[in-house]
């Protein structure tokens, strides 16, 4: 890491160190907000530019707006790209046309504080809230394809019974939430005490505990047939997350690839077609062998 780019993050790691010991609670509360912030970029605007030849509108949710886009006929069935943390819309721009050749329409937006949408703080109940709101409001909705947090989501709301869908395909799909914030705490060289007291303070904000969030609670509620893309090479999200989520989904199937990445994994050609064959059910993948899990694709 260059050092005019490890200089802020050192100075925040610093602060968390010592007010740990003198005023934990506090260094808990900054720690949540930090936790609950994601990474804004610059050129937001400049990547909305990218779904132009899409219906834009707004969605208000809790007092937010979120931008939503849509491809396709209103009365087609559709299908709903959610993006990950840290994420925009247009990320998942390459699913749309084999989607839109399938007869679908498509919907894209931005989550909370993330993109052109509204809102300084987030978190992962935010992301499962606005979903099954976006779902209601634009109805006939047949299938999602979420990245990463956005597939935590999803899971979320599914297994909660707030939406239904026929069909879910999950991209490098974390599966260890707790597991992703003991990682952001030693990052920021955050003790054990102040990681607690974020967690407390998160639980007590959304009203929901965190283990109720993890994959081992959700799986079995979760029906839909679900695909499952992870790239051996995801730094991200290690690839043995998405072989476990696979493995204890019921029916799930797993496709793995190399040398994608988290995001770049988005962009390829195979990966955009495999989730549109998925959905259609116009390929051998679309037929869940139930004895195994996870079934090998390709």
């Amino acid at each position: 890491m260059p050092a005019s780019l490890s200089l802020p993050r050192i100075s925040t790691n610093v602060r968390f160190a010592a007010s740990a010991l003198l005023f934990p609670e506090l260094a808990g509360a900054v720690a949540e907000r930090l936790f609950l912030t994601p990474p804004r970029h610059a050129d937001a605007a400049a990547a909305a530019l990218d779904l132009i030849d899409a219906r834009s509108s707004f969605l208000e949710h809790k007092g937010r707006q979120i931008a939503t886009w849509r491809w396709g006929g209103r009365d087609d069935p559709a299908v709903v790209l959610a993006h990950g943390w840290g994420g925009h819309a247009a990320q998942l721009r390459s699913f749309v046309f084999p989607l839109l050749s399938a007869g679908y329409r498509v919907i894209a937006y931005d989550q909370p504080a993330h993109g052109v949408s509204e809102g300084r703080l987030t978190g992962l109940p935010d992301f499962a809230d606005v979903l099954s709101t976006l779902v209601a409001v634009h109805g006939n909705v047949k299938a999602i394809v979420a990245h990463s947090l956005g597939g935590a989501a999803s899971a979320l709301a599914l297994a909660a019974k707030r939406i239904q869908v026929e069909k879910i395909v999950l991209i490098s799909r974390p599966s260890d939430l707790v597991g992703y914030s003991r990682r952001f705490a030693r990052w920021y060289w955050m003790p054990e005490p102040v990681r607690r007291a974020m967690q407390a303070a998160i639980e007590e904000r959304y009203g929901v505990q965190w283990e109720d969030l993890e994959l081992a609670r959700l799986a079995p509620r979760l029906s839909a047939p679900a695909l499952v893309i992870h790239d051996r090479d995801d730094h991200a999200v290690p690839w043995t997350q998405g072989a476990h989520l696979a493995r204890v989904w019921p029916g799930a199937r797993l496709l793995s690839t190399d040398g994608l990445g988290h995001g770049r994994i988005l962009r390829d050609e195979f990966v955009n077609r495999a989730a549109a064959d998925f959905i259609t059910g116009r390929s051998a993948i679309a037929s869940v062998a139930a004895d195994v899990q996870p079934a090998p694709l390709y």
